[in-house]
C-alpha cells in the first residue's frame, strides 16, 4: 500500500497569483560557477564542461543564533557524519544487519564500518527492534529506519552529493523565479517522538511551491528531474516536488530530519547546507541526496542573491504497480500500463474497458458523484 507523506503537501499549478500576492522580484543576475562534476554514471549525455578548480573561501553563517565561521569550496565532498558515539552505534548497528541481508561476508562488513569482526557477530546476535534507540535519534527515524531494514532497502543511508549534476544550468535561476506558482510559505513544526507536521499560520520569509509528480512545465528542468529519478531508481509513484525560493540569505530552514527520502537540486547564490550538523557549500547545478539525515539551510546575512532549491521527495519502499489492477495479469512493462483517476494501473485492454464505464458514469452523473469527486479531489491536496 501506498504512503502518505507526514508533511502535508500543497501542488503547484498554474503560474497565477491573486491580487493579494506580491510578485517577486529578481535579485542581481547570479555568476555560475563551475565546479567538479558529477561521476560518469551520472553525466548528462554529451559530458560536462571541463571543470575548474573552486578556490575556498571564507564564509559564515547563523545557526540557532550563534555565529560559525568555516572555510568552503564549492568543489569539497560532504564532511565526515557528526554524530554522538550512542547515535553511530545504533546507526552502524542496523546497517550491519542490512548489509548481511546483502549477503555480505562479516569481515567485509567490519572493514566498510570500521569495526572489529567480533563486533558484527554480536550485533547479528542482537536483532536490530532490540537494539537500545540514543536520545538522539528522534523515535519517528528509528522506527523509519527499522521498515526500510524489514523491506530490503539501505537503513540510515549515506548522503552523497553530486557537484555539476546540471552542467548547464545558466539562468535556471531566473526560470524558475519567473514561472513557478511561488506563495508564501509558512512554519511547521514537527513532533519530535510521532514526526507528525503540524503547519502553523506563521509567514516565513521563504516562498514555496509544491508539485504533484516531477513535472514542472519548464523544459529543461523537467528533462534534469527525468534523469533523477531514472539515476536514483526512483519508483515511488507518489514522488512529488516541494521547492523553496530563498530571496537572500537571510531566509533559512531550521534543522529538521525526514521519514522519507530526498534529492535537492540548487540554483541561484551559493549557499550553506547542512548535513548532520556539518556544512557543506551548494553551487548551482549540485545534487544532494540523503535519507533521514539531519540538514538545513542557514542563515548568511552576507549573501544578496537569491537561490532556489528544487527537492524530490519520495518513499523508497513505494514501488510503481507492475501488475494490471484488473486482470491482474503481471510483468507489464511500465509504458503499457496507465494510471487511472482511481490510482490503479491498468494495461491497455482493461484500461479500455474501464474508460468506457468512466464515460458512462460521468454523462450519468448525479449531485452525489460530484460531491464524490470533490471529496476525493481534497483528499489529495492541502487547501
Amino acid at each position: 500500500p501506498s504512503h502518505t507523506p507526514a508533511m502535508g503537501r500543497r501542488w503547484g499549478g498554474a503560474a497565477k497569483r491573486s491580487s493579494e500576492e506580491s510578485d517577486v522580484s529578481l535579485p542581481a543576475e547570479v555568476t555560475a560557477q563551475a565546479v567538479t562534476p558529477a561521476p560518469d554514471s551520472l553525466q548528462a549525455t554529451g559530458g560536462y564542461p571541463k571543470p575548474v578548480r573552486s578556490v575556498p573561501r571564507k564564509v559564515w553563517y547563523l545557526e540557532k543564533g550563534e555565529r560559525h565561521d568555516v572555510s568552503l569550496a564549492l568543489d569539497d565532498p560532504l564532511p565526515a557524519v557528526h554524530e554522538s558515539e550512542a547515535a553511530q552505534e545504533y546507526r552502524l548497528h542496523v546497517r550491519a544487519h542490512y548489509l548481511k541481508q546483502q549477503g555480505w561476508s562479516k569481515e567485509k562488513i567490519a572493514t566498510e564500518l570500521g569495526r572489529a569482526a567480533g563486533w558484527v557477530t554480536k550485533c547479528w546476535q542482537s536483532p536490530p527492534d532490540d537494539a537500545s534507540r540514543p536520545r538522539d535519534v528522534p523515535p519517528y527515524v528509528a522506527e523509519y529506519n527499522l521498515r526500510m531494514l524489514k523491506c530490503g532497502i539501505e537503513p540510515f543511508r549515506p548522503a552523497v552529493l553530486h557537484r555539476r549534476y546540471m552542467a548547464d544550468a545558466a539562468g535556471m535561476y531566473e526560470e524558475c523565479v519567473q514561472q513557478m506558482p511561488w506563495r508564501q510559505a509558512v512554519f511547521r513544526k514537527r513532533n519530535y517522538q510521532t514526526g507528525e507536521v503540524t503547519v502553523t499560520n506563521i509567514a516565513s520569509p521563504r516562498q514555496d511551491c509544491s508539485y504533484r509528480g516531477l513535472k514542472t512545465g519548464i523544459a529543461r528542468l523537467d528533462q534534469v528531474l527525468a534523469r533523477i529519478r531514472s539515476d536514483l531508481s526512483i519508483d515511488d509513484p507518489h514522488c512529488y516536488l516541494l521547492n523553496n525560493f530563498y530571496p537572500d540569505g537571510n531566509t533559512s530552514i531550521a534543522p529538521h530530519q525526514h521519514d522519507f527520502w530526498s534529492a535537492i537540486l540548487s540554483f541561484g547564490a551559493s549557499r550553506v547546507f547542512t548535513v548532520d550538523g556539518m556544512p557543506v557549500l551548494l553551487g548551482e547545478g549540485d545534487l544532494i541526496v540523503f535519507g533521514t539525515q539531519r540538514h538545513s539551510v542557514p542563515k548568511m546575512p552576507q549573501v544578496t542573491e537569491g537561490r532556489v532549491s528544487i527537492a524530490i521527495f519520495w518513499y523508497p519502499e513505494n514501488k510503481r504497480e507492475s501488475a494490471c489492477a484488473q486482470c491482474g495479469q503481471d510483468g507489464h512493462r511500465e509504458s503499457d500500463l496507465q494510471e487511472a483517476q482511481d490510482g490503479h494501473m491498468y494495461c491497455q485492454s482493461c484500461w479500455a474497458q474501464w474508460q468506457s464505464v468512466a464515460n458512462l458514469d460521468e454523462q450519468a452523473g448525479s449531485d452525489d458523484d460530484d460531491m464524490l469527486a470533490a471529496v476525493l479531489q481534497l483528499s489529495v491536496m492541502e487547501q
